[in-house]
């Protein structure tokens, strides 16, 4: 269930040309990238892989993904590094906690951030409550919750309160982006809908990377 990159099929399906890659059943779960850098900025959500904290993050996400597929779950697939983005948002309707239906077409005239974020996810809370002041008025924010009971999620926005419609990702929008590819993954749109910067992971400095993008968008 669990195979470590080889040369084979499904490996050329995703693109991947390095290790470790890590599928369960048909479903990429982990990038090279994701381990270690492969002489580029290191963006990958288990960097630095000698760390025994994100050693064991890995383990705890890969036993979650296991015990989903065993169960008759559907696992969605990371993209790797390499693999095209969607051009624009995607049309999807959407319904926020509040129970309001709503979609990114009415959101053009301005810039769009799309964070996909999760409960069981430390940096994906700090990025929504970071998103709550240096953003201001440049920007609206879709915080898309995945792989989270709904019990948690609704807890963790009542604390936090962030300046975000918080949906909880169907089916079908999981689709429309692709996966997503990682939690965290974080997008900008500009104000025509076009996405111009997805972010996979957590750099270091991540806040001041979509503070850079999103100036550029004014």
């Amino acid at each position: 269930m669990v195979q470590d990159f080889g040369a084979s099929p499904l490996a050329e399906r995703f693109g991947v040309d390095k290790y470790p890659a890590i599928f369960v059943d048909d479903a990429l779960v982990a990038r090279p990238e994701d381990f270690y850098p492969w002489g580029k900025p290191g963006t990958g959500k288990y960097l630095p892989w000698n760390d025994i904290t994100n050693r064991r993050s890995f383990q705890k996400d890969l036993e979650r993904m296991v015990d989903i597929r065993l169960t008759g779950g559907a696992v969605q697939s990371a993209l790797p590094v390499h693999s095209p983005n969607a051009a624009a948002l995607p049309t999807a309707d959407m319904v926020d906690l509040d129970g309001k239906r709503f979609n990114f077409a009415q959101m053009n005239g301005q810039p769009v951030v799309v964070e996909f974020w999760a409960t069981w996810c430390p940096i994906c809370i700090d990025t929504l409550k970071w998103m709550k002041g240096p953003l201001g008025s440049n920007a609206r924010v879709v915080a898309v919750a995945v792989d989270s009971e709904p019990k948690d999620i609704k807890e963790i926005v009542q604390k936090i309160r962030p300046r975000a419609k918080v949906v909880i990702a169907s089916p079908e929008l999981r689709r429309a982006f692709n996966g997503p590819p990682a939690v965290p993954t974080l997008l900008i749109a500009d104000a025509a809908g076009k996405i111009v910067k997805t972010f996979y992971g957590a750099p270091p400095d991540l806040h001041a990377q979509v503070a850079r993008e999103l100036a550029k968008l004014r």
